[in-house]
């Protein structure tokens, strides 16, 4: 690992490290209440969203890991991030995203994780990825099976309960 946080590119999406450019357009997203159905707060109210991209904006940790805007045809349609875990021990590597409601069913989030997972573990040569995943959020569940993540137990992790996933090089 070092350097920087780099782009990564799909087939019909650019995954680009999160700028205070972005901000507004993920703030909007977030403004929809069903972004926050699996998070601990619902981000939709009093800021919450704001503060949560300044937060992720503010991020300190190895320059390779971080937060990336999904864009799709030039619009942020998600967020995603790459980043050392501030819910498992040890740093490990997690992995999340997030994706507008409108922007659903066309196998975007899954393009986006398949893209950030391949990065970190072959571009980066990760050990492991973790995804920590609400245990009510199917789609989620559906999208780390597709991207061959094994599940290893559950938790309490983000205001609620997680199943816990790793993702192994040579097993995605």
């Amino acid at each position: 690992m070092g350097g920087k946080q780099a782009v990564v590119e799909t087939g019909r999406l650019r995954l680009e490290p999160l700028a205070a450019g972005h901000a507004d357009d993920v703030v909007e997203l977030f403004g929809d209440p069903a972004m926050s159905a699996h998070l601990g707060a619902d981000l939709s109210t009093g800021g919450l969203a704001r503060t949560m991209v300044d937060n992720r904006l503010a991020y300190d940790g190895p320059p390779e890991l971080g937060h990336w805007a999904i864009l799709g045809q030039g619009r942020v349609v998600g967020l995603a991030h790459l980043r050392p875990s501030r819910e498992l021990p040890g740093d490990l590597p997690e992995i999340g995203w997030y994706l507008g409601r409108r922007y659903g069913g066309r196998g975007l989030a899954t393009e986006a994780a398949r893209a950030l997972l391949h990065h970190g573990l072959d571009g980066l040569g990760l050990a492991s990825v973790w995804a920590l995943v609400h245990v009510d959020n199917v789609p989620s569940l559906r999208l780390a099976e597709r991207l061959g993540f094994l599940p290893v137990g559950e938790g309490f992790h983000y205001g609620g309960p997680h199943r816990v996933h790793v993702a192994l090089p040579d097993r995605v």
